[in-house]
């Protein structure tokens, strides 16, 4: 196997890993599990998506490949989107009461599923 075929099925092997430790009914009870990795660490919520992490050394390993800037750019929004909704949250306890609502309404299924369908296909553009 090659070298590209090998970073891609780890990639989609991460991306599974997170979407099972991710899954959950509603946005609200996804930001109750990343708070108890937050809580412990913030560095341990950033080791929580190694997809990330790959992603880094993928970029830096491809010569800054633009397919590859592209799953991070995505990355880092939802990493970010995930934080400041935990610090809305939990630390300053200023959620307004639509912005609850909004996080107890159920996650449909294939939510979780799109990056799984999206990433893979950006890292093959950028690998093959």
């Amino acid at each position: 196997m090659t070298n590209e075929l090998l970073f891609l099925i780890l990639f989609i092997s991460t991306e599974i890993f997170e979407i099972y430790w991710q899954k959950s009914p509603t946005l609200l009870v996804m930001i109750e599990k990343i708070y108890t990795y937050y809580q412990k660490s913030p560095y341990l919520l950033y080791l929580m998506h190694p997809s990330f992490i790959l992603s880094m050394y993928l970029y830096y390993a491809s010569n800054y490949n633009l397919w590859i800037l592209l799953i991070l750019i995505i990355k880092s929004i939802d990493i970010i989107f995930k934080v400041l909704l935990i610090h809305k949250y939990y630390v300053l306890q200023e959620l307004s009461a639509e912005l609850k609502l909004m996080l107890e309404q159920p996650l449909h299924p294939m939510l979780l599923i799109i990056g799984l369908s999206l990433y893979p296909y950006l890292l093959f553009l950028a690998l093959f």
